[in-house]
């Protein structure tokens, strides 16, 4: 990646969106590092005295506090500040070179997007999935990534409410026999399998999609209704935990599981977007005549484009095709399609605590991301409240299994969180032109071919009515993540630009000439300068009521300024006359009076 810095536009200068969440993490990690280092520095004595089993586990401890710690502060530096080159964020479709012609698939249908003038959104499937957008309905209008987290938490939702409801039936009734030790074991190891999933598939395969179907939906019936039973007859045949329960900390931890679950829910809710209530793209048809090469029009859009970079960065161009005209007559069909450059949309992104507690769309999340840091903070406590059991010899299952779970659903929550955190939002402009037609080979000849002085002679190619479509649509865009994919999420159309920029060809195309003649200042001053020498071969008599030519005679070619040697030698009266500003000078003169530049035009007249 590159970061270029331009001092005229602070417009990619993005605010960090992680910081409400860094905040949090900073002091989670902060208390475990100080955790650590102050339950080693209690062993530390204990050590001096004489290495044994419950120094080393005292240890052991403390330095995966400090990993854990240390690891929490690394992934909140890494994400204390954010560089967008020009180059972010990613394209919606592959690059096309400048000056060269090419063309993809995702480009194509992104072209078919603005011809369809709709987003086409994919459609969940399975009976879980039902069941959420009918609570949820403008969720299938929310990015993939939105979605697919949305499906995963539900899930896990309803699988943690499921053990939940399970584990107290049979808590209720085999809690006072032998097996009350391996309940607490049995739920808790399978309800940390449930608050890990999520968090595992985060990790893995960001396109994964939910296990949300009907064989999950089976399994969760099945071991809601048949797990306790199997588990009070298993238990007569499994060893004796002598008085070990944690049923009390599975309660817990299942609690806060489903809040946290409860709270994503809410959060994901206010982050929800109504349906697109705009008009996708807008189009403008146009039928143009001219007697040009079509790529002139190509030309002429590239500059047109070209004035309406946004803060002068380049276009994103997707797709061009330049016409290909061969043979006397036949079909061509061009076309470009371009984007300009993303930026960001302003309101979107949390600056602070308080200002993501005043905006709805951040309160539960700044909401859930507190209880993220609350769940890490009571276990780093219990963790240390563990070393003192330790060292002094009392029991540490029960607060053991407390540090464990509630760093757990911690880390679920921060997980959980983070997806919604790390949200872009940008807005930028789709531009497509395309031109078809037919075109036939001419030859034009302009003068009098056979007696005047000038003619000129031009190949031209002659289009009738070719067509051109030109579609501008303003799209909203979004990414999770500084280098994820960018997706589509609304669209509304420009017709003021969409008019401008048909007119402006049209017009541009209306104008072109197809006959070929002198142009600039120079082109006649030559040709003034051919007309004197043509008169003086030709012998015409001069017509000069004073001496002195003037630019605007000989520019207006109404008198007759040179008169060839016709004249009787007798008769003639020799004269000078500057070929630059027109002054009569002295014969034997070789240099003008008045402008003072060479004289080498002689003229005779009669006297």
């Amino acid at each position: 990646m590159s970061y270029e810095f331009n001092p005229e536009s602070q417009v990619f200068e993005f605010p960090n969106p992680y910081k409400v969440q860094n905040l949090a993490i900073i002091i989670s990690g902060t208390l475990m590092v100080l955790a650590g280092a102050a339950t080693m520095v209690i062993v530390r004595d204990r050590i001096a005295h004489g290495l044994d089993a419950r120094a080393l586990a005292v240890v052991g401890i403390s330095i995966g506090l400090l990993l854990f710690g240390i690891g929490l502060l690394a992934r909140a530096f890494t994400r204390l500040r954010y560089f967008f080159g020009r180059n972010r964020p990613d394209n919606l479709a592959p690059l096309v070179g400048a000056d060269q012609d090419g063309d993809s698939k995702i480009a194509g249908m992104l072209k078919e997007t603005l011809r369809q003038n709709a987003i086409t959104f994919r459609e969940p499937k399975g009976p879980l999935n039902g069941l959420l957008y009918s609570w949820l309905p403008h969720l299938i209008f929310a990015p993939d990534v939105i979605q697919r987290t949305a499906q995963t938490q539900f899930y896990n939702f309803l699988a943690l409410a499921t053990t939940f409801v399970s584990f107290l039936l049979c808590w209720l009734v085999f809690g006072q026999g032998p097996a009350n030790g391996w309940i607490g074991l049995g739920y808790g190891a399978f309800a940390f399998l449930q608050i890990m999933r999520p968090m595992v598939r985060q990790s893995g395969s960001a396109t994964a999609p939910a296990n949300v179907g009907t064989g999950s939906l089976i399994v969760l019936i099945v071991l809601a209704v048949l797990g306790p039973v199997i588990l009070g007859v298993a238990a007569s045949h499994l060893p004796d935990l002598q008085g070990l329960s944690i049923n009390g900390v599975v309660l817990v931890a299942l609690v806060c599981a489903l809040i946290g679950c409860g709270v994503f829910g809410l959060a994901l809710k206010n982050q929800l977007r109504p349906s697109p209530q705009t008009v996708g793209s807008a189009r403008v048809t146009e039928t143009l005549t001219m007697n040009a090469h079509p790529n002139k029009l190509i030309e002429e859009l590239d500059r047109i484009l070209m004035s309406r970079w946004y803060s002068r960065i380049p276009n994103r161009r997707y797709a061009r095709r330049s016409p290909v005209v061969s043979g006397q007559q036949g079909q061509f069909g061009a076309e470009i399609f371009e984007e300009t450059q993303p930026r960001p949309q302003p309101d979107r992104i949390a600056t602070s605590v308080g200002h993501a507690l005043s905006m709805p769309q951040f309160f539960w999340l700044t909401c859930l991301t507190g209880l993220a840091m609350i769940y890490l903070i009571a276990g780093t406590i219990a963790t240390v409240l563990i070393t003192r059991d330790i060292l002094g010899g009392e029991p540490i299952a029960t607060i053991t299994a407390f540090a464990v779970s509630q760093m757990v659903v911690g880390m679920f929550c921060y997980g959980a969180a983070h997806v919604l955190w790390g949200r872009f939002d940008f807005v930028s402009e789709l531009i497509w032109v395309n031109i078809n037609g037919s075109f036939e080979s001419a030859q034009v000849h302009v003068g009098n071919q056979l007696s005047g002085n000038v003619q000129t002679t031009k190949n031209v190619i002659n289009t009738e009515s070719m067509t051109m479509r030109v579609w501008v649509s303003e799209i909203d865009t979004v990414i999770f993540g500084k280098d994820a994919a960018r997706q589509l999420i609304g669209m509304r159309g420009l017709q003021n630009i969409a008019d401008e920029l048909a007119a402006g060809l049209k017009g541009f195309g209306e104008t072109l000439s197809m006959v070929v003649a002198p142009t600039t200042n120079q082109d006649f001053e030559r040709a003034q300068k051919i007309g004197m020498m043509h008169e003086v071969i030709a012998g015409s008599k001069p017509n000069l009521p004073d001496e002195r030519l003037t630019a605007a005679s000989i520019a207006s070619g109404t008198k007759s300024d040179i008169v060839t040697p016709g004249i009787a030698e007798d008769n003639c009266q020799k004269r000078n006359f500057c070929t630059h500003c027109g002054a009569g000078t002295d014969p034997d003169a070789s240099y003008c009076g008045e402008c003072g530049k060479p004289t080498a035009l002689l003229i005779c007249t009669e006297n």
